[in-house]
């Protein structure tokens, strides 16, 4: 018999072209936090949680169901989720929140913390692109494994001594962490805000382009569709018409720079597509409830 042995001409084994499904982990805050109040009514924001309690005492609240954080659970909560916080009591005035706590470091001793009824409590913060940030909202719990629970001591333990410039491994492993904690999302809930190739084109130039000018003809022209059947074609794939899903993408955008940076009102309007900071307090108050600097104030993260 005829032995027959094939060299592949550029060193691939396979001629067949293959296309991988993308995603950019960015990440907006890591912080490991001592928490004495935690109150809230509605924590719905445009980017995905991951939370973590070293002590029982924290509950989440989503869909009339109550979980308590404890150190073997971890949480995942997908963007736009409106759930609630306490650690003593829910609170019943959906205005109020309440914050106070501080970050841990080296100099504190964990135990005492503790025993004065603080919660340790780490959180990170992070987006990973269009469309996997429009997924159904959710809060996922899952068990902390032997391998998680070597990341979260990792990133707790740099975090005691660093909270602002992370080193390569300690960078690793938070993405190592989110990267696993997604893998666990069952694969039935990745459901993309659409399955038309033409609408996740415009939804990624939407994404790359928050700061131009969107209109309709705009984004028609990247789908080669006259503009009525674009819009008609974008309100079926998504739910909202095109102007609308702009319009809450740069809200969303905007909530994400009053969160995690340390911009002027003026630069977010800028860089989110409003003609000047009024246009945009009025379009952010409209959608949120709040104003741009009450929403700061209210919601800061320090």
């Amino acid at each position: 018999m005829t032995k027959i042995i094939h060299v592949p001409e550029k060193g691939d084994p396979s001629a067949v072209q293959q296309m991988f499904s993308g995603y950019n982990v960015q990440l907006l805050c890591c912080r490991y936090w001592w928490l004495k109040h935690w109150e809230s009514t509605d924590m719905s924001f445009p980017y995905w949680r991951i939370y973590w309690n070293a002590n029982k005492g924290g509950y989440i609240s989503f869909n009339d169901k109550t979980y308590e954080l404890k150190p073997d659970k971890i949480f995942l909560i997908s963007p736009n989720t409106p759930f609630s916080t306490y650690i003593n009591k829910p609170l019943t005035d959906k205005r109020e929140y309440v914050l106070e706590g501080g970050r841990i470091d080296n100099s504190m001793n964990e135990t005492r913390l503790i025993e004065k009824g603080y919660i340790l409590h780490l959180f990170s913060h992070f987006n990973i692109g269009m469309p996997y940030d429009y997924i159904e909202p959710n809060i996922f719990v899952f068990d902390v494994t032997s391998n998680l629970k070597r990341k979260l001591n990792d990133i707790t333990s740099y975090l005691k001594k660093e909270v602002e410039r992370f080193d390569f491994y300690t960078s690793l492993v938070i993405h190592s962490l989110i990267s696993d904690l997604l893998t666990m999302v069952p694969s039935e809930q990745w459901n993309l805000i659409s399955g038309d190739s033409r609408i996740l084109h415009v939804l990624h130039y939407i994404e790359m382009n928050i700061d131009n000018n969107l209109t309709n003809k705009v984004l028609a022209s990247k789908t080669n569709l006259a503009i009525n059947a674009f819009t008609r074609l974008f309100r079926e794939e998504t739910g909202i018409s095109p102007q609308r899903f702009v319009k809450k993408r740069r809200i969303d955008k905007a909530c994400m720079m009053l969160h995690h940076s340390d911009m002027t009102i003026d630069e977010i309007a800028s860089l989110t597509g409003f003609a000047d900071r009024y246009h945009f307090s009025r379009i952010f108050k409209s959608i949120t409830g709040y104003s741009p600097a009450n929403y700061k104030k209210g919601f800061e993260i320090k």
